[in-house]
């Protein structure tokens, strides 16, 4: 885990770095120079001009929104510049240039290629922001202002995308940009189909270097720890796991132990799973409204057997759980565990999946009958690979009752649809618009 790579200070030569300063000087400068280049390869026609939303709307974040996202830390206030934030600009910058390169070589114009990277990079990182915001927004981005509550929801280079979201959103300007320019979309669907999956072979690295989209406890030799610090670390700290179990919500949104470790804590003091809890450290267990916000019984205990581990100079934890039918359990940790228990590295495990379909990709393209056949076959293998991934991991919960995360649920949409489009491939002649034999 390696959240912050540099910080970049507050100010350069006495001039802000965000705002009014040497980033919007920097982005005027590359926009005239991008602008300047499609004059004079093309004129001021409808395409030079459709980048000035883009470019007015980068503007804009620079502005308002970066400076917003300045943070204090060792003393030193700036924009710090995350792992996760590289690694998502590297995955942009190697899809964008391998899509343009396979294109080349099947006799397209590469500028056509980054004019579509521009068109779905956009889209797909607010529909992924979009996604994740509205998926975690009371536990995360709901704050006691409107000025922090933006601050949260803009702060993505801290986490917090989802890969359906950006796919959605990138497919809707994918769709635009085709439709607009009269382009043929099957074919191009399978041109960058590579480019998405090794884009997403550098986001969860990311992943893994914010510590985010985490797996489930394991005893494998690969497992991995995260510092106290972590997603991971606060998860097993509210939900019980480094004292062996592990609290859900039942049917009735009552908090029960849905999990128990072997030769734990909580096997030792015969706590079973379905007990029910009933307070933690004398506060009851039940759902509240503080202000104008809901809690749900889990969130309460969540936050009540996180505490001890966020009180500073805390040397051993200790917590008094009161259970229905076991009565009062008192957990005892003689040190505060300086690290997460040892989880699966789901991240890795989902880029090396990413990997591989990428490289299946490659191999399969040049077999393709029909136009379409490989974006297909992309969002069908990604969807079954994703529903068991997701098994393993541990960060997201059961959604809308379904007994699957919200991820699996999607999967599920995301697989059928794309099995009915191979239905409807099928139907069509057999031809390609793009030769078949060049790779």
């Amino acid at each position: 885990m390696l959240r912050t790579l540099i910080l970049i200070p507050e100010k350069i030569a006495g001039l802000d770095v965000t705002g009014f300063g040497w980033l919007l000087i920097i982005w005027a400068i590359l926009s005239a120079c991008l602008l300047g280049y499609l004059a004079y390869r093309q004129g001021f026609t409808a395409d030079t001009i459709s980048y000035l939303p883009m470019i007015v709307i980068a503007a804009v974040v620079i502005i308002w929104v970066l400076p917003q996202m300045q943070v204090a830390e060792a003393g030193v206030k700036g924009i710090p510049i995350r792992g996760y934030g590289v690694m998502l600009l590297l995955g942009v910058v190697c899809g964008v240039g391998l899509g343009t390169h396979r294109a080349q070589r099947m006799g397209m114009n590469p500028e056509v290629m980054l004019s579509l990277a521009v068109w779905m990079i956009v889209p797909g990182i607010l529909g992924a922001r979009v996604f994740y915001v509205i998926q975690y927004w009371g536990r995360d981005f709901q704050a006691d202002t409107f000025q922090e509550t933006i601050q949260n929801v803009f702060n993505i280079t801290q986490g917090g995308l989802v890969v359906y979201g950006s796919l959605i959103g990138a497919l809707l300007g994918f769709a635009i940009y085709t439709k607009k320019n009269n382009l043929p979309a099957f074919a191009l669907a399978d041109i960058i189909a590579p480019s998405l999956l090794l884009g997403l072979f550098f986001g969860r690295i990311g992943c893994l270097l914010n510590g985010c989209c985490y797996g489930g406890v394991c005893e494998y030799p690969w497992a991995i720890q995260f510092p106290d610090d972590s997603p991971p670390y606060l998860r097993h700290a509210e939900s019980g796991e480094f004292y062996g179990f592990r609290l859900a919500e039942n049917e009735n949104e009552k908090v029960v132990v849905a999990w128990i470790r072997e030769e734990s804590q909580a096997a030792q003091s015969g706590l079973a799973v379905g007990d029910l809890l009933m307070s933690v450290d004398r506060e009851e267990i039940g759902a509240r409204v503080t202000g104008d916000d809901e809690h749900s019984a889990l969130d309460v205990a969540y936050y009540y057997l996180k505490l001890p581990y966020l009180a500073n100079g805390q040397d051993s934890i200790s917590t008094r759980l009161v259970f229905q039918d076991v009565g009062i359990i008192n957990f005892t940790l003689s040190k505060k565990p300086p690290y997460s228990l040892a989880i699966h590295p789901a991240q890795l495990y989902s880029s090396l999946n990413a990997i591989i379909l990428c490289g299946l990709m490659l191999a399969v393209y040049p077999y393709r009958r029909r136009d379409g056949e490989v974006i297909a076959l992309t969002l069908t293998t990604y969807a079954i690979s994703r529903f068991l991934l997701e098994i393993i991991r541990s960060d997201e919960t059961s959604f809308q009752g379904t007994g699957l995360t919200i991820s699996q649920n999607v999967s599920l949409v995301i697989f059928f649809s794309a099995i009915g489009f191979l239905i409807y491939l099928q139907s069509q002649p057999k031809q390609t618009m793009l030769p078949v034999a060049k790779t």
